[in-house]
């Protein structure tokens, strides 16, 4: 038998469908489609619109009424059959029980250790975040201490040029 998901998306998907058409519509289609060289002489030939329109009327070999009309009964057959099957398919659902409470004990089972999964996964990710957290302050605890060595390093080397140009300076006064 069909999931009850699956009868709900079908159903839903065939009542959201645009309204079929008439009868009428279906058989003037069908006949435009059946005898479509009547379109394809009226283009191809030369001349003026008399011309065409003769030259496109007698490539219709004989007027198959019968085969269209079968066609278009066909047509609208299957879409009555779609219709009735969606009507009775809406009539189980609306009569189906809502409930799953005749779930078997080994599905209950499987629900309860899906969520103990679900939980023992999330506690080991809570757990990663803690130690990412951990890592990224050492790093930046790290990464300001070399910044601050390096400023001092710097100091210290304008300090030294400083001093070289002092004592060259008075090297060359001397």
């Amino acid at each position: 038998m069909i999931n009850k998901k699956t009868l709900k998306s079908i159903l839903t998907f065939t009542e959201h469908q645009h309204q079929a058409p008439s009868f009428i519509v279906i058989y003037i289609l069908t006949w435009l489609a059946w005898h479509n060289q009547l379109f394809t002489n009226f283009i191809i030939t030369q001349g003026d619109f008399f011309n065409r329109m003769t030259a496109a009327l007698a490539s219709i070999e004989d007027n198959q009424y019968v085969v269209v009309f079968l066609f278009t009964c066909l047509i609208l057959i299957i879409r009555h059959a779609v219709n009735y099957l969606s009507f009775r398919s809406r009539e189980l659902l609306n009569s189906a029980d809502d409930d799953f409470v005749n779930a078997r004990e080994d599905q209950k089972f499987a629900g309860n250790s899906d969520i103990a999964n679900i939980m023992a996964t999330l506690e080991k990710t809570k757990q990663q975040l803690v130690d990412s957290k951990a890592r990224e302050k050492k790093l930046l605890a790290e990464k300001n201490e070399a910044i601050k060595k390096q400023l001092s390093l710097q100091h210290e080397l304008d300090e030294s040029r400083a001093d070289i140009e002092i004592l060259y300076k008075t090297k060359v006064s001397a």
